[in-house]
C-alpha cells in the first residue's frame, strides 16, 4: 500500500518537472540557460525541447489517468511538436525552412492527424 503512495507520487512530480521545463523552454529559454550553460541560447532547439517535453508530459498524465486513451495521446503530443515547429519555423523564424525540416514537419502532421481520427 505505501508503495503505491510514493509511485502515484512520483509520477505526479514527474508530470510537473516535465511540464514545468517544457513551458519554460518555450517561453523563455534565454533566462534558464544561463543556469545550466555558457553557450549562447538556440531558439529552436530549445523550443523543440520543450515542446517534445510537454508533449511526454500528457502522454504520461493520459497514461496514468487514462482520460484519454493512448493513440489519442500520443496523436496530440505529436500536434503539440508540429504546432510549436510551424510557430518556430513561420512565426519566430528562429528555426531553417529548409526540406528535411519541411518534410519532417508535414510528415508529424500527417501522423497527429491519422492518430486522432
Amino acid at each position: 500500500m505505501p508503495k503505491d503512495i510514493f509511485q502515484k507520487f512520483a509520477l505526479g512530480l514527474a508530470i510537473i518537472m516535465l511540464t514545468a521545463w517544457g513551458l519554460i523552454l518555450i517561453i523563455s529559454p534565454g533566462q534558464i540557460t544561463s543556469l545550466f550553460s555558457t553557450e549562447p541560447v538556440n531558439h529552436a532547439f530549445a523550443g523543440m525541447m520543450g515542446a517534445a517535453l510537454l508533449g511526454l508530459a500528457f502522454i504520461s498524465l493520459a497514461g496514468i489517468t487514462r482520460w484519454v486513451p493512448t493513440q489519442k495521446a500520443l496523436g496530440i503530443a505529436m500536434l503539440i511538436l508540429v504546432v510549436e515547429t510551424a510557430y518556430l519555423m513561420l512565426g519566430a523564424e528562429v528555426m531553417l525552412v529548409t526540406l528535411p525540416t519541411t518534410i519532417s514537419l508535414i510528415s508529424a502532421a500527417a501522423v497527429a492527424f491519422f492518430l486522432l481520427i
